[in-house]
């Protein structure tokens, strides 16, 4: 199987289980995260899940509020898995402040 997949918040929790099973079903695996700093808990949380082969999966860095490292994280990409959502600390009167993001 050739097809890569684009999973988006690849440190969250429902993430973690997308991407391990991907890649346990022959996917490549890219996923984003606003800091590469977080890479090793993605790859942790898979050690977690008894998921150790990581080899077809890629790390980019993409922030859902900015445009920066979208445009690396689409190429040659057949499926994308939305899963990303901001988190705020608080939340923001303005609900659209966590919608546009997301979407």
């Amino acid at each position: 199987m050739n097809e890569k997949v684009l999973v988006t918040g690849g440190t969250g929790y429902i993430a973690k289980y997308i991407i391990a099973d991907l890649l346990d079903e022959g996917f490549s695996v890219r996923t984003t995260m606003r800091s590469l700093k977080k890479k090793n808990n993605v790859i942790d949380g898979l050690a977690e899940l008894n998921h150790f082969d990581t080899d077809k999966l890629e790390f980019v860095e993409a922030d859902l509020t900015k445009d920066d490292g979208w445009s690396e994280a689409m190429q040659d990409i057949n499926l994308v898995m939305h899963v990303a959502s901001p988190l705020p600390l608080t939340m923001p009167k303005d609900e659209n402040e966590l919608i546009r993001p997301a979407k």
